[in-house]
């Protein structure tokens, strides 16, 4: 299992600006690969860190965007990414060690892939498990609705990414501890707090159960 690095109250699209920031420096080319990229949200804060943005989806939501089904090599040609990002993508995934060699495939070494997933260590998750049998975001509506496929464990990750030639960095969990809940006046607090105190004490007693996402930072070797 691999150390959880840090414990952030962060969103994946305040988190992955910031991280990338960081990471800046050490990139051996200031290119981009967004996979999964949707809409392009993260065009705007790559390229105003200076960075040269690419999109890709399996649908493109735009002509700026290119299409990449990722069971398959790239499809196109142009220059290596020193950086790739794959936000909330991995879950969806049905072949998630072919997709990371194609993934690995274009990145230059020394270059970093930066993931967000559901994570399924999170507390909430882990007392939805107990009460129905299916983690949070893991469920048989998420499979429906959502496509989430694949239960992103952290140490089959790190497993996955050692398999293509990528080193874990850094391991963090997003979105923060879970709060005491408002609105105390409620009839229904005091088993929202019994609720809180529950996550509160898998939390305390493994910081892996914070965030309901978590990122990981992974380098490809020299």
């Amino acid at each position: 299992m691999p150390a959880l690095s840090a414990i952030v109250s962060l969103t994946r699209y305040t988190f992955v600006p910031e991280q990338v920031r960081d990471l800046q420096p050490t990139l051996p080319a200031p290119v981009v690969y967004d996979l999964g990229a949707g809409e392009g949200p993260m065009r705007a804060p790559m390229e105003t860190l200076g960075l040269a943005w690419h999109g890709f989806d399996g649908w493109p939501a735009n002509p700026q965007i290119r299409h990449w089904n990722l069971d398959q090599p790239c499809p196109v040609s142009g220059p290596a990414a020193g950086l790739v990002l794959l936000l909330d993508v991995l879950e969806h995934l049905r072949n998630p060690g072919l997709n990371l060699r194609h993934i690995a495939d274009i990145l230059l070494p020394g270059g970093c892939l930066l993931l967000t997933t559901p994570n399924p260590r999170w507390s909430r998750s882990r007392l939805e498990a107990v009460r129905t049998g299916f983690p949070s975001c893991f469920t048989p509506d998420d499979l429906a609705l959502n496509g989430h496929v694949f239960p992103a464990w952290p140490h089959i990750v790190e497993r996955l990414l050692a398999d293509t030639g990528l080193h874990l960095e850094r391991y963090v969990a997003l979105d923060g501890c879970t709060p005491w809940p408002d609105r105390p006046f409620s009839l229904r607090y005091p088993l929202r707090l019994a609720h809180a105190a529950a996550n509160k004490l898998l939390e305390w007693r493994d910081p892996t159960a914070c965030g309901m996402s978590y990122a990981i930072v992974a380098r490809k070797k020299l």
